[in-house]
């Protein structure tokens, strides 16, 4: 053999030979910089699943072993990512088992870390197995690691001087070896349960909340930070009043099922109807008690029951509105014609002339509350057309001054430029007239009306109008059926203007809300679509 190359086991002929062909001299342990920094903390992040599983191992690897060594784990590069133990008093050596040197073969040529990656398989060089010189001294182990995949994710070996080799330091590397690798497939397959059900919490329409013992909020999904905004609310106490299921779970320690809470959208303002589980588990990491809260957000179905029950009564109201109407039109329509007939006269007196028109004035209202029933007994189809909705709704202001001067009250109109809509111009004209009336009524002397038209920034595909008065504001309790026929707050109203005004808007696929506080005033906001959406 070259004297240049000293002794080597035939087990090692291919990794001298990779050795030589990367002209690394045997006789000179080479001067590495080690990876430090930003770079050396990057290679531990990428390989924390391997660390993680294999951290416990090393230091029990480490105890069993009575001898000076060193156990060390890399990555697949050769790069020292951790190490235990001792570290080795020759100085040389020393500089050499620091964390981040690399024990690849073109670095140190055949050793036991580089050749166990590069030939993928577990191997020990004691003495001159190893092709530097400066490691004849030592006895060294080393085993790949493989990832549920089969893909080499680093090595563990461990190393001391030769006079303390063993003969079951390989076999001992082996079973450490094949333990972290089952510690990885099973963090593996954890890693992926808990990613899919954060996958599957994160993407679920239900409002998912984890509290402690004591009601602070430790988690919660997409879903509750709508409702449960993530600034502002970190107790339970924070967000549901005292008798809320969700609290007396929390205070009684106890499972609750499918109880219904009403919380308002801190967004949008809109009440939501959830239904609640509450359940005490386990956390399996620090074993205490935790709450979890399952809302399912059920407003949609209590929107939807609560408009069959709508529609039903109205079903039955317009049928026996058509008959009323059609029972009293009759008899009045007579009475009118009568009327009108005795004022033609030449001798009825004045004072009985203005008996009669006030009898008359009556008349008329009886038939206005005679359409209105055959308005619920058989709503008018709009008549679509072109309709300038700002020059609309100008002229009806211009309309409605005269009465708001004397009501001692000021109008306050803000139009933004939205064009033309697909609507029935006379219908719509209806709407806003009732509004204003509604607004008039309910606002003291002196008081404010405004009435805003522009396009809705969230929807432009709708035109929103909004009808505000700074009145006497409506009690919650009656806003749920402010729109319900015969349904009023006012003393001489009929309960029938604000159920027509929402079914003419719901014709031409709109939609109308309101929203009231008590001594603030009300807003009644109407959506229309700018193209023809009838319902």
């Amino acid at each position: 053999m070259n004297e240049l190359y000293p002794h080597q086991s035939s087990s090692f002929d291919h990794a001298w030979a990779r050795s030589r062909s990367y002209g690394i001299d045997p006789h000179v342990l080479p001067s590495v910089t080690p990876v430090t920094g930003t770079e050396l903390q990057a290679r531990i992040m990428a390989n924390s699943r391997l660390l993680e599983s294999a951290l416990h191992y090393v230091d029990h690897l480490y105890r069993t072993v009575e001898s000076e060594c060193i156990v060390a784990i890399c990555d697949a590069d050769g790069i020292l990512l951790a190490t235990r133990g001792e570290r080795l008093p020759d100085e040389l050596l020393k500089q050499h088992t620091t964390l981040g040197m690399c024990w690849s073969e073109r670095v140190f040529g055949a050793n036991a870390i580089g050749t166990a990656l590069e030939e993928n398989r577990p191997l020990q060089m004691v003495g001159e197995d190893h092709f530097l010189q400066g490691l004849h001294g030592m006895s060294c182990a080393a085993a790949p690691l493989h990832d549920e995949n089969g893909q080499i994710v680093g090595a563990l070996a461990i190393a001391a001087y030769k006079t303390e080799h063993s003969p079951y330091m390989l076999g001992t590397v082996l079973s450490i070896g094949h333990a972290i690798e089952t510690a990885m497939v099973l963090k593996s397959e954890h890693y992926r349960t808990l990613l899919l059900q954060q996958k599957l919490t994160e993407t679920s329409n239900h409002l998912i909340l984890i509290t402690d013992r004591d009601g602070h909020i430790l988690h919660r999904n997409r879903s509750a930070e709508d409702l449960v905004p993530a600034r502002g609310a970190s107790t339970l106490q924070d967000i549901f009043s005292e008798k809320s299921a969700p609290l007396v779970a929390l205070l009684e320690q106890r499972d609750l099922t499918d109880f219904h809470e009403k919380l308002p959208n801190p967004r949008t303002g809109v009440e939501c109807h959830l239904f609640w589980d509450a359940r005490w588990v386990i956390d399996p990491l620090d074993h205490q008690s935790r709450l979890l809260l399952v809302g399912r957000d059920m407003t949609r179905y209590v929107q939807l029951e609560r408009n069959m029950r709508h529609s039903e009564r109205l079903s039955t109201m317009g049928m026996f509105s058509a008959q009323i109407a059609h029972e009293i039109r009759n008899p009045v329509a007579v009475i009118k014609l009568a009327m009108q007939l005795m004022l033609g006269q030449e001798e009825f007196s004045e004072k009985s002339e203005k008996k009669g028109k006030m009898i008359l004035n009556e008349i008329r209202r009886i038939e206005d509350l005679v359409n209105h029933f055959l308005n619920i007994s058989r709503p008018q189809t709009p008549n679509f057309e072109n309709c300038e909705i700002v020059e609309l709704l100008q002229g009806t202001c211009n309309l409605m001054q005269g009465v708001f001067r004397e009501a001692n009250l000021r109008l306050v109109e803000h139009y933004q430029e939205v064009g033309s809509i697909r609507a029935d111009c006379d219908q719509v004209h209806q709407v806003i007239l009732n509004l204003l009336g509604n607004a008039i009524d309910a606002t003291p002397a002196g008081g404010r009306v405004e009435l805003t038209v522009q396009r809705d920034a969230e929807e432009p595909e709708f035109v929103r109008i909004e009808v505000r008065d700074t009145g006497q504001g409506i009690p919650e309790d009656s806003l749920q059926d402010i729109f319900e026929p015969f349904y009023t707050t006012k003393s001489k109203g009929t309960g029938l203007g604000l159920h027509n005004a929402k079914s003419i808007i719901e014709a031409h696929g709109g939609d109308m809300e309101i929203a009231s506080e008590v001594d603030r005033g009300t807003t009644f906001t109407i959506w229309l679509p700018v193209t023809q959406m009838t319902s």
